[in-house]
């Protein structure tokens, strides 16, 4: 029979096991992401206007609260990837299946671009590529 100390150094050794594989997954996401579509600087540059995670929920979801998270990876870009990731955007609605928005432009002469993911756009990508025309 395994001791009260034995089996606190069981659960504590699988707890850690287990955040060492979650921890590394989401490593390997963030890096393959960074690879498959790294961002190049042009003149026709990537600007968010707004993005908005959970605008399809019924309690009155912030629009505009994923713009500063989608800006940081595409303003300034010709192309990029924006990862929807309800840890790195914060979760505006719990139990909602939320939908993605995003409104930008590529050059100031050019109308806005939008692009929308249904819900739940939680693990989605949106790929924004301003070489090409819309």
């Amino acid at each position: 029979m395994i001791g009260m100390k034995g089996n606190f150094k069981l659960i504590f050794n699988a707890a850690c096991g287990l955040a060492i594989v979650v921890a590394s997954f989401y490593a390997t996401l963030k890096v393959l992401n960074y690879f498959s579509a790294a961002p190049t600087q042009v003149s026709h540059s990537i600007k968010i206007e707004e993005a908005t995670y959970g605008a399809n929920c019924p309690n009155g979801v912030k629009l505009g609260n994923a713009t500063q998270y989608s800006a940081k990876a595409c303003d300034g870009y010709a192309r990029c990837n924006i990862l929807i990731s309800v840890q790195e955007i914060g979760d505006p609605a719990p139990g909602c299946g939320k939908d993605f928005s995003v409104r930008l432009k590529c050059n100031q002469q050019e109308p806005a671009r939008r692009m929308h993911i249904n819900g739940e756009a939680n693990g989605s990508t949106v790929h924004v590529d301003c070489e090409k025309p819309e």
